[in-house]
C-alpha cells in the first residue's frame, strides 16, 4: 500500500475517533416539566426511560412539601413504577444541602424526581448550593431531572414564587436557561400570570404548561406530553402584543430565539 493511502486511511481513522470523542462527551441529559395535578402514566414511564429504565438510579426530592410522605412510602411509590434504586433527599437547612455528604446520592444518581408543594421552599433550601450544582452536573451527564408543580416552577433561574395576576419573582434553580415556567396553567387561570411575568422579563419564553402534561426538554428543543396543552410565550418588543403558541402532546417548540431558528 502506497504512503500516501497509508496516511489518508490514518488521518481518517483520527478523524472518525475524534468526532466518536466528541459525540461521547456531548451528552446531554433532559428535563421533565409536569404542570401539576394528575400524573399520567406516559409520563411516568418517559421519565424513568430517560433516567436508565429498569437501571434506573432515582433520588425523589420531596422537599416543597408542607408535609413530605414517608421515605418507605416515596420509596414504594417509585419502585412500583420500576426504578431500580430510589433514595429520599430532603433537608430545609442551606448549610446541609451544602455539604458534601448531603449531596453523594446525587453524584451516582441517574434520575432526579421533585415533588410539588411550595416552590419557596426548594428555593429557600437549594438555590445556590451543591444541590443545584450536582442537578445541573447530573443533566450535564446524561441524566434527566423531573418535577411537577412546584418542581416545574423551580427549575428556571428567574422563577413565578406566587400571586396572580401579577407574579412575585423569585430566584430559582438554573436548569432551564432562557425561560420562566408557570404551572397548573388552565386549572388556577394563569395566562394573565404568564404574560406580566414575560413583560418584566422580554428576554425569556414563557412557558404555560396546563395540569397532567409536561415537557420534555433536551437543549433548546421540547416537546408536549401528557393529557392536556402547553403554551408558550415570546415578548414581541415594547408596545407590542406579544407571540402566544399553543402546543397539544406529541407537538415540538424550540427555546431558541426565532432568527435562530430561521438560520
Amino acid at each position: 500500500m502506497s504512503t500516501p493511502r497509508i496516511g489518508f486511511l490514518l488521518s481518517l481513522v483520527f478523524v472518525l475517533i475524534s468526532f466518536t470523542s466528541l459525540r461521547a462527551e456531548e451528552k446531554p441529559g433532559a428535563l421533565i416539566v409536569v404542570g401539576g395535578g394528575g400524573l399520567p402514566k406516559s409520563i411516568t414511564e418517559r421519565f424513568l426511560e430517560l433516567g436508565g429504565g429498569k437501571e434506573t438510579r432515582l433520588v425523589v426530592i420531596p422537599t416543597a412539601s408542607s408535609k413530605p410522605d414517608s421515605d418507605e412510602v416515596l420509596i414504594s411509590r417509585w419502585k412500583k413504577r420500576g426504578a431500580a434504586e430510589v433514595t429520599v433527599l430532603h433537608t430545609t437547612d442551606r448549610e446541609v444541602a451544602n455539604s458534601e455528604a448531603f449531596v453523594v446520592p446525587l453524584k451516582d444518581a441517574t434520575a432526579v424526581w421533585i415533588g410539588g408543594g411550595s416552590q419557596s421552599r426548594l428555593s429557600d433550601a437549594y438555590q445556590g448550593t451543591a444541590v443545584e450544582k450536582e442537578l445541573i452536573a447530573l443533566v450535564a451527564r446524561g441524566g434527566v431531572v423531573a418535577g411537577t408543580s412546584a418542581g416545574a416552577a423551580i427549575q428556571t433561574k428567574v422563577m413565578i414564587a406566587h400571586s396572580n395576576p401579577v407574579p412575585v419573582i423569585a430566584t430559582g434553580l438554573d436548569l432551564l436557561p432562557g425561560a420562566i415556567v408557570d404551572q397548573h396553567f388552565l386549572a388556577r387561570n394563569r395566562m394573565n400570570r404568564l404574560l406580566n411575568a414575560v413583560q418584566q422579563h422580554p428576554t425569556l419564553v414563557g412557558i404555560g404548561i396546563d395540569e397532567a402534561t409536561a415537557i420534555e426538554v433536551h437543549g433548546q428543543e421540547c416537546r408536549v406530553l401528557g393529557n392536556s396543552f402547553v403554551v408558550v410565550v415570546r415578548s414581541e418588543g415594547a408596545g407590542k402584543w406579544p407571540n402566544i403558541q399553543s402546543y397539544n402532546k406529541g407537538e415540538s417548540f424550540s427555546l431558541a430565539p426565532e432568527s435562530e431558528e430561521s438560520q
